[in-house]
């Protein structure tokens, strides 16, 4: 019986003395991982309420006659800048624009109050060569991982009819679909 108790007693002294050599150390690895999904981002958008961003404004200024082309440039929607649209590298997206609240046959209009309205359109290059609308008429770009500046060209179509004076608006959708 003694025999058996000092081999007990030495086994577990000698385990012991193993176990405390190693116990100021434990290694073990641990996972770290990102999921980027494919997308956009609109850099510097408000909020327009009921769940409706604002990104961008075109604003023609005040003119007293409509005699002659009209041109103006979209600012961002802080009042400055353009609109800046950061997208996964490599990533085929299309940005349209609807024909607004108060189209005629194709054709965007401001209008004052729904009484008098002036024609205009919106383009994707600066010689306002381009309409830029839905399907075909979309603008389709290629993400490049970093914010990319985007302008909506727009002019006043010359030689209509100058209407009463007030305030003439229109509120244009655009849509960003990769």
């Amino acid at each position: 019986m003694k025999k058996s108790n000092l081999v007990i007693t030495m086994l577990a002294a000698s385990s012991i003395t193993i176990s405390s050599s190693f116990a100021s150390e434990i290694r073990g690895d641990v996972d770290v991982s990102l999921t980027i999904g494919q997308g956009c981002a609109i850099n510097g958008t408000t909020d327009a309420g009921a769940g409706i961003n604002k990104f961008a404004s075109v604003d023609f200024g005040e003119q007293s006659n409509l005699d002659l082309f009209i041109d103006a440039e979209s600012t961002g929607s802080a009042g400055a800048g353009s609109i800046e649209l950061t997208c996964n590298s490599s990533l085929a997206y299309n940005v349209s624009l609807d024909d607004g609240s108060n189209p005629q046959s194709g054709q965007r209009r401001v209008s004052r109050g729904g009484l008098d309205f002036v024609s205009y359109e919106l383009y994707q290059d600066a010689a306002r060569s381009v309409r830029w609308g839905e399907g075909p008429e979309s603008f389709a770009l290629t993400g490049t991982g970093a914010a990319q500046p985007l302008t909506i060209y727009g002019r006043v179509l010359a030689g209509q009819t100058t209407p009463a004076a007030g305030d003439y608006l229109d509120t244009v959708r655009m849509t960003i679909s990769w």
